[in-house]
């Protein structure tokens, strides 16, 4: 029951997003923060709906003001997820406006992501002036390809901390951890751990008690305690 219930409402949730024009979730005076969902075939879906859901829900609640949340991929348009969803790219890399947040999900073969150069440099160059960096499962590769993950403490899924050791030695894997936070950057298991990981970057950036709100909303916090009681 748990399961269904969580997927009752992240698609609910997620299709009062998709339908509605992010022009609507915009700051008037243009001075909004703004979250960019990168997409591209073949992403988890989760990966990304986690993040949209959560800062969706607190943009349409009011619980946070001036945020906008925008998605971009190499080309605008349509992208078909791993499950067979399509999602829908505002801009692309070409035409994406600034970002105050990056966030990058996982894929199966994440080759086809990390030799996409364009991609690529657009995140190693949008990344170096976002303010929040947050990647989902092995989205963590891309943001260790741009050179992000140096030095940081970070987490991927359960086994992909394999290609990260042999190909970035230099980055503090800490597998055990469902989410890691170190400095500007939040990567995190990926699949339903997205929400974990969704909500401590809302708390991050807008404080626990805007979180702890969208944690309700979302009914979050109601399968926490389910978990505490059996």
């Amino acid at each position: 029951m748990t399961v269904l219930l969580l997927q009752k409402i992240r698609w609910i949730t997620a299709c009062l997003i998709l339908t509605c024009s992010s022009s609507l979730f915009a700051a008037s005076d243009g001075s909004a923060v703004r979250i960019g969902v990168m997409l591209f075939d073949g992403v988890l879906t989760s990966d990304v709906m986690a993040p949209m859901e959560v800062f969706g829900s607190a943009i349409a609640s009011g619980a946070v003001d001036n945020y906008e949340l925008v998605t971009i991929a190499r080309e605008a348009g349509t992208i078909i997820t791993q499950e067979g969803v399509t999602l829908t790219a505002e801009y692309s890399i070409d035409n994406a406006p600034e970002l105050d947040v990056i966030i990058v999900g996982s894929r199966y073969g994440m080759d086809a992501v990390l030799d996409d150069e364009p991609f690529m440099d657009f995140i190693r160059d949008r990344g170096s002036r976002a303010d929040w960096l947050a990647s989902n499962c092995s989205g963590a590769y891309i943001l260790a390809e741009a050179g992000f993950l140096n030095g940081v403490k970070a987490t991927t899924y359960p086994g992909g901390e394999v290609w990260l050791n042999l190909n970035h030695p230099a980055i503090d894997i800490e597998i055990n951890e469902t989410v890691v936070v170190d400095g500007n950057i939040i990567t995190s298991n990926g699949s339903l751990v997205s929400y974990e990981a969704a909500l401590e970057l809302l708390g991050q950036m807008a404080g626990e008690d805007a979180a702890e709100e969208i944690a309700d909303l979302i009914y979050f916090n109601r399968l926490l305690e389910r978990g505490t009681t059996r």
